[in-house]
């Protein structure tokens, strides 16, 4: 009997360290979430700023050339990433002059599809933002047309500098760096892989829309 009830004492301390232990380890988890937060909220607050700020910079230079706003807009591009994601395995065989002419040539790519997807009459709505691992930021937004309709764009932010730059954005579920990046892969295989001869291709193609 002295044994059962010691083995039943036991027992219910052992509960009793089990839920405390349990209870602990739920608040460090509320603390180090709290002590995180406000990080994460600027990260917030300044990928948003950078998206709206885009956004504005599209709109006023609708009326003009493509050409002009890209240099406006590079700053707020994270060209090396998406460079390399687009570029694959020819990025790493290419030179650095070769890597510089491929960046100018993507900025000016990345333009004019911005261009083409927001029209200058449309309206900006923030739906949510959400981090993306430890830095980035993930900005889900609608652009709602004259009519009333919407459609929606996600823009992936990461930080840089002081601001935060757009690395892929993704209209309707459908990324853009994805969809360049399997449209290069076949152009490379029919030019021998070479960078060089595909950033000749793409201005070609940017030309011929002059």
């Amino acid at each position: 009997m002295c044994i059962w009830l010691k083995s039943y004492h036991l027992s219910r301390c052992a509960f009793r360290n089990g839920r405390l232990l349990v209870r602990a380890i739920a608040v460090c988890i509320l603390l180090l979430a709290t002590s995180t937060s406000p990080s994460i909220a600027a990260n917030i607050d300044g990928a948003i700023a950078s998206v709206e700020r885009i956004h504005a910079l599209i709109i006023a230079s609708s009326t003009g050339p493509a050409s002009k706003l890209a240099p406006v807009l590079e700053r707020h591009l994270d060209l090396a990433t998406i460079s390399e994601k687009v570029a694959g395995k020819a990025w790493g065989a290419a030179n650095e002059t070769e890597r510089r002419d491929f960046r100018r040539v993507l900025r000016d790519i990345m333009t004019v599809e911005l261009d083409r997807r927001i029209r200058s009459d449309d309206r900006l709505r923030i739906n949510d933002a959400k981090p993306l691992g430890s830095r980035d930021v993930v900005v889900l937004t609608s652009q709602i047309r004259r009519d009333g309709s919407a459609r929606r764009l996600d823009w992936k932010m990461r930080p840089c500098g002081s601001s935060f730059c757009l690395f892929d954005l993704v209209g309707n579920g459908a990324s853009l760096t994805i969809a360049r990046r399997d449209d290069y892969a076949a152009r490379l295989r029919a030019l021998g892989g070479s960078l060089a001869a595909l950033t000749a291709s793409l201005r070609a193609d940017l030309d011929e829309r002059k």
